[in-house]
């Protein structure tokens, strides 16, 4: 049976009462009640639950819960239809790329800091993609050493990317064995690259090679989810460009674009030289690492990890990388986030005091 508007709006308010333990009157704000973007996964999958097909976009949208029911269901309420987005859907903006079997792959290796001495480290990108910005860090915690790092296939091209951590590893091994040929390897992984970073241990681990250090920057261990692992790419992708209207305050991608590309630059999510025509297919880019990450299933390492997380994340049990490796030395570090770790001075020496004491 179909939901009508008062339906809606009580679904809505039940919802956000629970997960956000306040009273909500269908005049309130989601955000102003404190809710915030990876909660919004939760909205959906609870709406869901209960019959109400709810998109992410709804909520960044319409905000308050009498909105949201004007929306669905306009026949009972008096809000006006939403207009179209301006931005590509995802299909679009998928079929613009290119099958790795149509195209030559691209390099996803690139330098750092390519002068130095001794065995290189490796760093790998984080769930945008992008790892380039790491050429400002590294330096603080390299020792002299060379310094590459692994970005995501399509980022500069339009070849599709991989849906699989898995065959990312796969990809990303054969890349850097042009660079050290052979173990051991120095790997440093921040959030999502952290999980890539263990899968290409893992693997080399079976094939009965050394990685001498795995650092894991801010980083869940694999089977750990914040968002749905029953969304698609196109959900994915949904939710991203929303979560960027509400985060940079533009009501449209396209409007004021200038200011929101040099928005993601500063906080890293973009590196520098991005064509603005690309900015969508990025996203779609984004949603295929997410997708990837979501579905990776692990198999445990027997080396030794070294966990830098979070303060505020040390204690959650689902933080715990113990389950899934040999060993694991971990730091907790007060601080606002993956960047801003990777930019705190107690971070870089805990890096840089494990890497000097493997293959100098």
């Amino acid at each position: 049976m179909a939901l009508d508007r008062t339906d809606i709006e009580q679904i809505i308010s039940e919802i956000w009462e629970d997960l956000l333990d306040v009273d909500v009157d269908p005049e309130d704000d989601f955000f102003e009640l404190g809710g915030y973007s990876l909660l919004i996964v939760n909205v959906v999958t609870e709406a869901r639950k209960r019959g109400l097909e709810l998109a992410a976009g709804d909520i960044y949208t319409h905000k308050t819960p009498a909105a949201i029911a004007d929306a669905l269901n306009p026949a009972g309420g008096s809000a006006e239809p939403a207009a179209a987005s301006a931005d590509p859907d995802f299909s679009t903006v998928w079929e613009s790329g290119l099958s790795p079997m149509r195209t030559e792959p691209s390099a996803t290796l690139v330098p750092l800091a390519t002068e130095g001495t001794g065995t290189p480290v490796f760093c790998f990108h984080w769930g945008t993609g992008n790892v380039r910005f790491m050429a400002d860090l590294v330096d603080s915690f390299r020792g002299g050493r060379p310094a590459y790092g692994l970005e995501m296939a399509g980022l500069w091209g339009r070849e599709r990317p991989a849906l699989s951590i898995v065959e990312m590893a796969a990809r990303y091994l054969k890349e850097i064995r042009t660079v050290q040929p052979e173990g051991p390897y120095l790997f440093v992984g921040p959030c999502a690259g952290g999980r890539i970073a263990y899968e290409i241990a893992r693997q080399l681990e079976a094939n009965g090679e050394q990685v001498a250090v795995l650092a894991v920057i801010n980083t869940m261990p694999p089977g750990t989810t914040e968002l749905d692992a029953a969304w698609g790419l196109r959900e994915l992708y949904d939710f991203r460009l929303s979560s960027l209207r509400e985060r940079f305050e533009v009501p449209d991608l396209h409007t004021d674009q200038e200011r929101l590309m040099r928005g993601m630059v500063d906080i890293a999510w973009l590196d520098e030289g991005v064509d603005p025509a690309d900015l969508h297919w990025r996203q779609a880019v984004w949603a295929a690492g997410v997708f990837a990450q979501e579905h990776y299933e692990p198999r445990p390492y027997g080396g030794e990890i070294t966990v830098i997380q979070l303060a505020e994340d040390a204690d959650r049990p689902e933080a715990d990388w113990a389950p899934l490796a040999g060993s694991t030395e971990t730091h907790a570090v007060a601080s606002a986030g993956t960047l801003a770790l990777l930019r705190d001075a107690v971070v870089a020496e805990i890096i840089a005091k494990k890497l000097a004491g493997h293959g100098a």
